[in-house]
């Protein structure tokens, strides 16, 4: 079974000093139930794990398992419906983020 992203994730750098990750739940997750949501968002996080455990380069490992990080402190809002879905989801990571794995990842479509 192919698991889908629940959102498409985009990298901007506003600053030179300021990376972020942008977050839109796509459509098909915001028709979701609730259960639907919660159970689409543990098994995302549940196939990054098994990819990241298959890679060998460090750099796109960690870019997953910044992913993997950022969904699991998602899931708490997502069970309490407290997040609102229409909503870009902006995450900054700082200029220690530089380089290209995340770009790499997002370019490769490793997380969606």
């Amino acid at each position: 079974m192919d698991v889908v992203a629940p959102f498409e994730i985009s990298v901007e750098d506003p600053k030179p000093d300021l990376r972020e990750l942008h977050f839109s739940f796509t459509k098909d997750f915001q028709e979701m139930t609730l259960d639907q949501r919660i159970e689409a968002l543990r098994a995302y996080v549940e196939s990054l794990i098994k990819q990241a455990e298959t890679l060998v380069d460090a750099e796109s490992q960690r870019g997953i398992i910044t992913v993997i990080q950022i969904t699991e402190q998602i899931l708490p809002h997502i069970q309490s419906a407290s997040l609102p879905l229409q909503e870009v989801l902006i995450v900054e990571i700082g200029s220690a983020a530089e380089g290209s794995s995340l770009d790499e990842l997002l370019g490769k479509e490793l997380l969606n």
